[in-house]
């Protein structure tokens, strides 16, 4: 047995689990850029494992450190997702339990999802930690292009300059990814020709990779003649045998013109007939829609065979809450009862999730798909007689939602194979003619410009859905709650992920119209101004791809057990929402701005120590971000900051200090005419003092201010001020006077003259050196730096404030493997009488980390902001 296999047993706990020859060579030789194996041939173990064994546990050193320090995995679908995070939690919980070497580090896990939750802090607030991310196209396509779905604004950089750092993307399922796939390798190329931190890299893997799909994107020209991995001849003879030659007969289903007008009665009726006792049947449709329709009818059509107990039947699809769907979930995949069960899905089962049926109904569509579907029929070969049927829907728009372009020349070719038994790889290596989809394609210069995350003039913001889905599978989160009872003001919630569904749009705005028609008063959506801290109702052209809105319960629209659907008027359950706790990196203590400055420049530093070197930033950078760590909050020492901040420290506090934080976790109020004040905004404009000369001897002066101005995430390539009638920008008077509360090298307890501010350089011009805008795009254009490495010293700031600030008085350094990234209190920890604590909130023995619903604006402006 070789080391890695110990390492898969370990992982697995099988010790009787071979890995594929594959999966081996992936282990010996590194993740290759395209890996082809047919359905079932344990792609999950393939993308996770070898990359796992590479960083932790291979004997060669150098090889631990030329592998990206995280895994981020990105599937289509949701359930796929979540399935994914499921095996590798196992894998994590295994290694653990049973390390394959001394001194085994915690390894994050976490579920990249839209909505508040403190999962989200914890990975940001371990940025040089080993992690492994798991997320749908939607959520990790949407943070690598600035535009976090389901994030606060303020939050769209620091995803951006971590994933886009030292990270394996690993792009499962191709074939259902739409324009996703295009921009996946586009971000690919572009980062190798804008320049990147560590050794990121992307492998695209599916059973069904067409050379076509993967070439002609203008950043990546070289992709097809890089390296790629297939089945060998030792895997096509070897364990992998059986489920390669795993037959399922191939028939049609055909109904008369008759029976064509009640569709989906008809196809219930053929499958109560087409069902085998004590097996497992899937019924496989494309529209949600026909799936409640189908789903509906069976449960009719059973029923009413009263000579014997009905089978199971469950509805799964993409358009459920996360609780909701987890338990339908669980209902599809548990061994059938002795009347079998009949699991009637969408394309949500199309790939990855490891089930199997021994009758398989599917409708026509792309080659592609069906080949895919296929796999979940007989997928380990244990089954004799399995079939698969197929059927043509009716009416002209038969091959909706895809083109009937694709999905004629599937039925041909199915036709031809009328009666045939055919195996995994036969149907893998048919050669059927389908076309390749023309999609928008991201560019260079729309990265650019993606790069500032200011709204324009009229409010809007770049929309990404282009490039990230089909615009008939373009989604809004959606969460429901007793508006009549508890209208939404200041103090409510943010949404929390398990609140949301992912609904179409164009549907949305149907249900909110007609619900109108009877109740006006329920029929709108909610969404939270996470700037101005209010909740807006919007209007139906207001609701956009990737955000998140709230419907009052009595608007209906979805069921538990049937998930979206617009025809239900029945009231939504709400879901029971935890409380909300401080943020993991918000201060307990009050701490000094001396203090708190030389803890943000320690952490910077142990940041910078823990990364390799061959990281691609130069010395200079790295002490510019240092610098920046030191002077990011001098603009508190603002009289108009320190008098808010006082207020809010607790009894006893000396308040002759000048304070950084007070402890305390209620939003600080500022004075009148002086409401929209930015501390970040002060600390920029004095180090941009001339007299004042903090920054002489540093040689990226300008990436210190930048850095500095932009560690909330708020100020960083334009200004949008709100204020500006009354004479301030975002609070700030042009000739205020800030004391300096430190010095540059070592804390001094009375303070120099102040430093005189300057608005001169918000402004088109902005004298010597140019504007603030002119400063920034030069930092972004550098070919040294670029958007890229200039977002992860963003990153490396803001990730440090939060640690020093939540973490003064330890003596850990961020990056230690004994370190903790969030807290040991959480909702998971099943301490108590007789048990014991998880071993660390990061663990893959924890679940996701989830201390109650966060704020989903991880820089807002309460806290001490």
């Amino acid at each position: 047995m070789d080391e890695f296999e110990r390492f898969v047993s370990r992982a697995t706990a099988d010790a009787s689990l071979t890995p594929y020859d594959y999966q081996r060579r992936l282990a010996v030789e590194g993740l290759p850029e395209l890996l082809i194996v047919p359905t079932g041939a344990g792609k999950t173990l393939a993308a996770v494992l070898p990359w796992l064994f590479r960083r932790r546990a291979h004997p060669e050193q150098q090889v631990r450190l030329g592998t990206p320090r995280r895994l981020v995995v990105m599937l289509p679908q949701r359930s796929l997702a979540s399935q994914t995070f499921r095996t590798v939690q196992r894998y994590l919980g295994n290694l653990a339990a049973d390390p394959p070497v001394d001194d085994w580090p915690l390894v994050g896990l976490h579920l990249l999802m839209g909505g508040a939750s403190s999962d989200d802090q914890a990975w940001k607030l371990d940025p040089v930690g080993d992690a492994v991310l798991v997320g749908t196209q939607d959520m990790v396509l949407s943070r690598l292009l600035m535009r976090g779905y389901g994030e606060g604004r303020s939050a769209w950089p620091m995803s951006f300059g971590l994933l886009h750092a030292d990270t394996q993307f690993v792009v499962d399922e191709v074939q259902l990814m739409g324009p996703g796939l295009g921009t996946s390798v586009q971000v690919e190329g572009l980062r190798r020709k804008l320049g990147m931190v560590g050794c990121s890299r992307t492998m695209w893997m599916s059973a069904t990779v067409r050379d076509e799909w993967m070439a002609g994107f203008p950043d990546y020209p070289s992709l097809l003649l890089s390296s790629r991995v297939e089945l060998s001849d030792a895997d096509r003879t070897g364990p992998l045998r059986e489920r390669l030659e795993a037959t399922r007969l191939v028939r049609e289903m055909v109904f008369s013109p008759a029976q064509l007008k009640t569709y989906g009665r008809s196809l219930a009726q053929t499958v109560v007939a087409a069902h085998v006792r004590g097996s497992r049947t899937i019924v496989l449709l494309n529209t949600v829609s026909r799936a409640r329709e189908v789903h509906g009818a069976l449960l009719r059509a059973f029923s009413s065979d009263r000579a014997s107990a009905s089978p199971q039947i469950v509805l799964l699809h993409a358009r459920f809450r996360p609780g909701d769907r987890a338990a339908q979930m669980q209902e599809a995949t548990a061994d059938p009862s002795p009347a079998g069960s009949v699991v009637v899905t969408t394309q949500v089962l199309e790939a990855g999730v490891d089930l199997s049926s021994r009758t398989m109904v599917t409708e026509a569509a792309p080659w592609s798909s069906i080949v895919q579907r296929a796999g979940r029929c007989n997928r380990a070969g244990e089954q004799a007689d399995a079939s698969l049927w197929w059927v043509q829907p009716p009416g002209r728009d038969f091959a909706r939602p895809y083109e009937e372009a694709d999905v004629g020349p599937a039925i041909a070719h199915l036709r031809s194979c009328e009666g045939q038994r055919l195996t995994s790889t036969q149907l893998q290596q048919a050669e059927v003619e389908e076309s390749a989809q023309l999609y928008p394609v991201l560019r260079r210069q729309d990265l650019l410009d993606l790069f500032d995350t200011s709204p324009d003039l009229g409010g809007n913001d770049i929309d990404i859905s282009r490039w990230v889905r089909d615009a008939e599978e373009r989604t809004v989160g959606v969460a429901w709650r007793d508006l009549q009872a508890r209208p939404l003001d200041d103090g409510a919630p943010a949404v929390h992920r398990d609140e949301i569904v992912q609904v179409p749009v164009g549907e949305l705005r149907d249900l909110l119209a007609r619900v109108r028609q009877t109740s006006p008063a329920r029929g709108w959506a909610w969404a939270r101004d996470s700037a101005a801290r209010t909740w807006n109702r919007l209007a139906d052209r207001e609701i956009r791809p990737g955000g998140i809105v709230v419907l009052d319960v009595g608007s209906g629209g979805y069921t538990p057990e049937g998930g979206w659907d617009p025809s239900s008027v029945r009231p939504v359950p709400e879901i029971d929402i935890p409380e909300r706790v401080p943020r993991e990196r918000e201060s307990a203590i009050p701490l000094t701005l001396e203090q708190h400055a030389q803890d943000v420049r320690e952490a910077v530093v142990a940041y910078g120590n823990a990364l390799a070197a061959g990281s691609g930033l130069t010395p200079a950078m790295w002490e510019a971000a240092t610098q920046a760590g030191f002077w990011h909050d001098a603009g508190k020492a603002h009289e108009v900051f320190q008098a808010a901040l006082q207020a809010r420290l607790p009894d006893g506090a000396d308040r002759s200090q000048t304070w950084a934080k007070s402890g305390n976790h209620r939003p600080l109020r500022f004075a009148a005419g002086r409401e929209h004040l930015r501390h970040e905004l002060a600390s920029a404009l004095m180090l941009l003092d001339d007299d004042a000369g903090l920054l002489a001897a540093v040689e990226e002066a300008d990436l210190t201010r930048y850095l500095v101005a932009a560690h909330h995430g708020r100020i960083r390539i334009a200004l949008l001020a709100v204020d500006e009638a009354d004479g301030f920008v975002l609070g700030v008077g042009d000739g205020d006077e800030v004391p300096l509360p430190h010095a540059s090298t070592e804390p001094v307890s009375s303070a120099p003259g102040p430093v005189r501010l300057s608005t001169r350089v918000l402004r088109i011009g902005g004298g010597p050196g140019g504007s603030w805008t002119e400063r920034a795009c030069r930092l972004r254009d550098r070919s040294d730096l670029g958007p890229f490495r200039l977002a992860f010293l963003e990153a490396m700031v803001r990730s440090a404030d939060w640690r020093a600030g939540r973490d003064h008085g330890r003596t850990a350094l961020p990056g230690d493997p004994d370190d903790p990234a969030c807290c040991v209190q959480h909702e998971h920890d099943p301490s108590g009488p007789g048990q014991e604590a998880l071993p660390h909130p990061l663990s893959a023995a924890a679940d996701v980390c989830a201390h109650g619903p966060a704020d989903s604006r991880p820089s807002g402006t309460g806290a001490d902001a």
